[in-house]
C-alpha cells in the first residue's frame, strides 16, 4: 500500500482513465483502511455500529470505482454469523476480511493505474528509441532521437591501432555502398559521451561492432544495440580471441584493413 502515492502521482497525459479520480479515490480508500485498523487495534472490540458505517463508507467508494473502470465489483455486507453472540460488536475474523478487502481494492487501483500507465509510455515511445533511460530513469529518451534508416552506427576501440581498419576497411565499404555512418570521436560536443551514444544508436539502422581488443566500453554499446533490437555485423582482428558468450553469434574476421573492406562490402551487400 505504500507504493501507492508513488502511482498518484504518475504524469497525467491523454489516456481513457482519469488518472486524477482514480488517484483521489485510492486515497479515500487509504484512508478508510487506515482508520479500521488503528480502531481495531486500539479497541478490543468492534462494535457493529461502526462496522456498518465502514462497509457504507466501503460501498461507496467501490461504486466510484466501478464507475471510472466500467467493472462491476460487488458490495460487501454482513450476516449474523459475522457479529459476536451478542450481535453487538463484531468478530475479529471480520475485521480482518473488511480490511484485507480494502487491501486487494488498493493493490487492484495500483495494478491498473501503471498497466495503462506502461500503455501510454508505450504508445508514445518510437520502436527505435529507449524504453527506459538508463541514465535519467525515466520513460523514453528526452532527446528523442529520429530514425535515419540509411545510418550505420560503428562502435570500436577509440585507438590508432584500429584506425587502419576504420579508415580503409569500414568506411570504403559503406561509402561504396552508400550508407552514411557514425562513430562517436568524430564528432566532438560537450554532450555526457554515453547519451551521445545511446542517441546515435538509437536513430541508427543497423550497427557495425568491432569487438577487437575486447574494451568494455565497445561491449557495452553492444549490449545496447541488441536491446534496441538492431541488426549488428560484428567484426574483429584475427589476433583477438572468442568470447565464449559470443561464441554462437557470427562474425567477421579480418587479418587486414584490406580484407575487412571485401568482407564488410560482400556482407552489406547481400
Amino acid at each position: 500500500m505504500e507504493k501507492i502515492n508513488k502511482f498518484i502521482k504518475i504524469r497525467l497525459g491523454d489516456s481513457k482513465m482519469d488518472f486524477k479520480d482514480m488517484g483521489a479515490l485510492a486515497f479515500e480508500i487509504k484512508t478508510l483502511h487506515d482508520k479500521a485498523e488503528i480502531y481495531s487495534k486500539d479497541n478490543e472490540y468492534v462494535h457493529t455500529e461502526v462496522y456498518k458505517t465502514w462497509i457504507k463508507q466501503y460501498n461507496r467508494l467501490l461504486d466510484k470505482y466501478n464507475t471510472l473502470t466500467n467493472l462491476n465489483l460487488a458490495h460487501i455486507s454482513y450476516n449474523i454469523y459475522d457479529l459476536s453472540s451478542t450481535q453487538k460488536t463484531v468478530r475479529n475474523a471480520t475485521v480482518k476480511f473488511f480490511l484485507n478487502n480494502l487491501t486487494n481494492l488498493i493493490s487492484k487501483i495500483e495494478s491498473d493505474m501503471e498497466t495503462n500507465h506502461l500503455k501510454m509510455a508505450e504508445g508514445k515511445i518510437a520502436p527505435h528509441q529507449m524504453r527506459k533511460c538508463f541514465k535519467l530513469d525515466i520513460d523514453g529518451c528526452p532527446m528523442n532521437p529520429q530514425y535515419q534508416r540509411n545510418k550505420i552506427f560503428i562502435a570500436m576501440p577509440f585507438s590508432a591501432e584500429y584506425l587502419d581498419s576504420y579508415n580503409y576497411g569500414i568506411v570504403p565499404a559503406l561509402d561504396a555502398l552508400g550508407y552514411e555512418h557514425y562513430k562517436a570521436d568524430n564528432e566532438i560536443t560537450n554532450k555526457d559521451i554515453m547519451c551521445k551514444i545511446c542517441y546515435q544508436i538509437q536513430s541508427c539502422t543497423m550497427a557495425i561492432i568491432n569487438i577487437s581488443g575486447l574494451n568494455p566500453n565497445v561491449m557495452l554499446e553492444q549490449g545496447l544495440v541488441y536491446g534496441l533490437g538492431k541488426p549488428v555485423i560484428i567484426i574483429k582482428d584475427e589476433n583477438t580471441g572468442t568470447i565464449s558468450d559470443l561464441g554462437s553469434i557470427e562474425y567477421l574476421e579480418y587479418s587486414h584493413a584490406g580484407d575487412l573492406r571485401d568482407k564488410l562490402y560482400k556482407a552489406l551487400n547481400k
